[in-house]
């Protein structure tokens, strides 16, 4: 395979092409498919390709005008499926029910190679005759799967965020593709970003610090080891919660939706506001490109959507070495 033609369905800020670009990898990009338009202009930014190639909304998607391709990646959603949603509809759900779009386009095309990632809670006893639906789905268009669940601080990416991946291969392609082991590199996550980048707190974050620190008179509940040395504090309905592990917690969406739900890093007696540029770098971006979507005038609670909405990159990467590099 000369140039390997990629369709970008469900893309965000394009994570997976960030993967192909981090290992050389000579790929074209048939079409990226973007819902919201200002995640689909900050894709543009990202990777340097028209807004024209946005499908937009994949149900509108024709998918017989599509041009063919070797690699389909997507990241459906996972509203319905996660944790914390209490409906639970899974497939059936308005928003993580678009896998069956992508399905539609994964079987007119038939590309050599397709990868999903979800969150691992498709994979629970909850929702695990999904997970099985999906799998037999694959199968009957003819892949064979591989599937693991992925923790991107086994990568030497400090975050505790454990997805699913699903790697089909056609079964008229040959190869010895094995799912990436987990690898030995672990980094810390206060040498990993930079602490001198931080943001100022909310006023309720503030306060609760302060209760802490014995500064108020206000009574709060407080999870973990209440310590300002070394850890990751989350606020909580009616407290904090300190997390003194070597990884950050998963970043999520909910960090741009105001009130202070961004984390704070607590190193050496200084509490700071996590920044989206150090979301992105634990995500395996670059810190240029949240600047680059900075200077372009993308806010900050978007930024930090994107992030908690985008897949680990090393993670990534470590798939496509073993799928398309180590065949």
């Amino acid at each position: 395979m000369s140039v390997l033609k990629v369709l970008s369905l469900f893309s965000g800020i394009g994570a997976f092409e960030k993967a192909l670009k981090n290992l050389n990898i000579d790929y074209q990009l048939v079409n990226y498919c973007e819902f919201e338009p200002t995640v689909a202009k900050a894709y543009s930014i990202l990777h340097n390709e028209p807004i024209k190639k946005n499908l937009g909304d994949i149900t509108k998607v024709n998918e017989k005008e599509l041009p063919d391709f070797d690699l389909m990646t997507w990241g459906f959603p996972c509203q319905d499926i996660s944790i914390g949603n209490v409906e639970g509809k899974g497939l059936e759900g308005e928003r993580s029910g678009l896998y069956k779009e992508g399905l539609r386009i994964l079987k007119e095309k038939r590309p050599a190679y397709s990868l999903i990632e979800n969150v691992d809670n498709l994979v629970s006893k909850r929702y695990i005759d999904s997970f099985n639906l999906i799998l037999k789905d694959l199968e009957d268009l003819g892949y064979v799967n591989y599937w693991r669940i992925l923790n991107a601080n086994d990568f030497g990416i400090p975050q505790n965020r454990k997805r699913v991946f699903i790697v089909s291969v056609r079964n008229d392609i040959e190869h010895n593709f094995k799912m990436p082991e987990p690898q030995q590199l672990k980094n810390k996550w206060w040498e990993y970003i930079d602490l001198n980048d931080g943001r100022k707190l909310t006023g309720r974050q503030q306060r609760m610090i302060n209760s802490v620190k014995g500064l108020n008179d206000e009574i709060i509940k407080i999870e973990g080891d209440p310590q300002f040395d070394c850890a990751v504090i989350t606020l909580r309905q009616s407290g904090l919660r300190f997390q003194a592990n070597d990884e950050h917690p998963t970043i999520t969406a909910f960090y741009g939706k105001g009130g202070g739900n961004f984390t704070m890093l607590a190193y050496k007696g200084k509490v700071i506001g996590i920044t989206p540029r150090n979301c992105f770098k634990l995500m395996g971006f670059d810190y240029e490109d949240c600047e680059k979507l900075q200077d372009e005038g993308v806010s900050q609670s978007a930024l930090y959507a994107m992030a908690g909405n985008s897949v680990v990159v090393k993670v990534v990467e470590e798939i496509f070495r073993n799928l398309l590099i180590e065949k």
